[in-house]
């Protein structure tokens, strides 16, 4: 996966001393001498996890805010001040004005919210179903609504990371700074919010734990939680793998009483460390019952276990194979008891077939029951290019992940395929009734590392991608979005991506549109990271209607919001409102933001 999303946001700052004793002084030292004295020796010569100082420009002062006093970086910052910390947060994300993190009481409701019972209108995981289709068949409006659609209200969220999630009248938003909030969908006022103290990268996923309708989640730290979605009142906490490295990046989806996990690591990046020892990380998906969190069974894309390989030349004895991770959320086929995943690449040899695969799972017992393995030999660390020695593998791969979670799809001649993408812009569909033999294959998009299709969607018809880089088709420029044929995977249309001006000038102004695609009947929407959500007609590609979302919203939290790249998962639908993620880039980029928007037609 990119790199952002290999750096724990609490992580983000390295060697940040405290300015004075805990009893004060010092106050009045200027940032950039700070930065100077006590941090470029990390950040302007990074190595392993640490960030360099240009990543950190793309950050938000909240950001960094709460790296020093909320998260790992907080011992080191005792003594400082509030200026002070203030002042370093604006300095080193370029000069920005220093935002505010939300105040979790700012706003709350007053009235009683409805039940946070999912219900087929609503949008209650990743991928608006347990199949990840993302395919809403009743929106609550028309594509002649279209044209009328503005912002009802905005949510100010920094670090806004997962999708935001419909239950009832209630909507779910997660953040990178760890938090996890639920909003009264027609207001935006708050119901409650929740403190992992971990940074919370994937969307909720909405069920039953035992009686209580609950909230799932995942967080850095690979712990699992279940909160009363109608208080955020705890209900139970799980870590689902105590491998150090262990994280939770994908969405948990939930099905029939039990939560499927999918579990990835940071190895790729420790790694980089001769001395660490690389690398006994299996990807793999965790089943748990959903009424009390216990382990059903784990079930690895790698069979093999790690075994000592040879001692790198640090002298530190290697292991494998490893990788594999599961960075997406799962897809249940209830036909046929399986479970399907996707995999990430190899950290080191010998690289097994579990890697950049489509894997499929026995639902009851984790049994691994097949994998279609679509890249060999993609060894890969990070920081490794022109490198050698060490962990370094011999020969670097490309990095080339799957990052679209599989879609479990029924064609219109009956047949079922299970389709995915992966960053090397690729779309794959493998036979669910043949040991997940390739069905056929369509390359969308110049992929590589770092160009994430983040979801593809389908109506049943098509498969719809956002095109995360240049296109394939040569001449045509970066962007756009592509419909597949879902029976034979030949491409239908292609439009290639809008190119108006950015609303912040032409530094940076990039229309490439990684972001995962939502359809409704006739229509798909799609993000860019020039800030528009666009909608797409399904029969030709034909622009429907467009939004720039990078502009100043006065949050009904109490807070400036702040429009941006859009990135990730961004959009989804429901109850008559498109739900919107503005400014939630992964990517290393001037201009993320942290509004959560509700839009509807005439903004009622």
């Amino acid at each position: 996966m990119e790199l952002e999303l290999r750096l724990a946001l609490t992580g983000a700052i390295c060697g940040i001393l405290a300015l004075a004793s805990p009893s004060g002084a010092q106050a009045d030292v200027p940032a950039p001498a700070v930065f100077k004295e006590r941090c470029a020796v990390c950040h302007e010569h990074p190595t392993g996890r640490t960030p360099a100082r240009e990543y950190l420009l793309s950050r938000l002062p909240s950001e960094m805010t709460y790296a020093l006093t909320r998260g790992i970086m907080k011992q080191k910052a005792e003594g400082l001040t509030p200026e002070q910390i203030a002042g370093l947060a604006s300095y080193l994300t370029g000069g920005k004005p220093v935002d505010k993190l939300p105040d979790d009481n700012a706003n709350l409701c007053r009235a009683e919210a409805g039940p946070a019972t999912p219900k087929a209108e609503g949008w209650s995981e990743w991928g608006g179903n347990s199949s990840n289709s993302r395919f809403q068949p009743n929106p609550g409006f028309s594509l002649a609504d279209l044209p009328r659609l503005k912002v009802k209200w905005a949510f100010g969220l920094p670090g806004l990371a997962g999708e935001p999630i419909v239950a009832g009248n209630m909507v779910f938003a997660s953040s990178r700074l760890g938090r996890v909030f639920a909003l009264d969908a027609a207001t935006g006022c708050t119901r409650w919010s929740f403190d992992a103290t971990s940074p919370v990268r994937s969307a909720v996923a909405v069920g039953q734990a035992g009686q209580t309708v609950a909230a799932f989640f995942g967080d850095q730290n690979a712990d699992i939680r279940a909160v009363d979605a109608a208080t955020g009142k705890l209900i139970w906490q799980v870590k689902a793998d105590d491998y150090s490295n262990a994280q939770i990046v994908g969405s948990p989806t939930y099905y029939d009483g039990r939560l499927y996990v999918p579990v990835t690591s940071d190895d790729e990046a420790d790694a980089f460390d001769p001395a660490y020892a690389c690398c006994k990380f299996r990807g793999e998906v965790v089943a748990m019952d959903a009424a009390d969190g216990h382990i059903i069974w784990r079930g690895h894309t790698i069979v093999e276990e790690p075994k000592p390989t040879k001692v790198n030349s640090a002298g530190t004895q290697m292991f494998g194979p490893s990788g594999g991770g599961v960075w997406t959320a799962p897809t249940i086929d209830p036909k046929r008891k399986l479970v399907y995943a996707v995999s990430g690449n190899a950290y080191s040899t010998p690289v097994a077939d579990g890697t950049d695969a489509a894997v499929a799972f026995d639902m009851n017992t984790g049994k691994r029951v097949w994998a279609n393995q679509a890249l060999q030999g993609d060894v890969w660390l990070y920081r490794c290019e022109d490198k050698s020695g060490g962990n370094c593998p011999d020969k670097m791969g490309g990095d080339l992940d799957f990052t679209s979670p599989p879609m479990l799809l029924t064609m219109p001649n009956g047949q079922q395929a299970v389709v995915a993408g992966s960053k090397g812009g690729t779309v794959w569909a493998y036979d669910p009734d043949n040991k997940g033999k390739l069905l056929w294959t369509s390359r969308v998009a110049k992929g590589g590392m770092g160009y994430a299709m983040w979801g593809l969607a389908s109506d049943g018809q098509a498969v719809y991608a956002g095109i995360p880089g240049a296109a394939a088709k040569e001449g045509d420029p970066p962007g756009g979005l592509t419909a597949l044929d879902l029976t034979a995977g030949k491409i239908t249309w292609h439009v290639p991506g809008p190119t108006p001006a950015c609303a912040w000038g032409n530094v940076a102004c990039d229309h490439r549109s990684p972001s995962a695609v939502t359809v409704i009947p006739g229509a798909v929407f799609s993000g860019s990271v020039d800030g528009y959500m666009r909608a797409f007609a399904v029969k030709d590609g034909a622009l429907l209607w467009d939004m720039d979302t990078a502009t100043t919203y006065d949050a009904v939290n109490g807070v400036k919001a702040f429009g941006g790249n859009i990135d990730g998962a961004a959009q989804t639908v429901a109850n008559g409102t498109l739900f919107v993620n503005s400014g939630n880039s992964t990517a290393t980029s001037p201009h993320r933001g942290d509004a959560v928007l509700a839009i509807t037609v005439d903004g009622k």
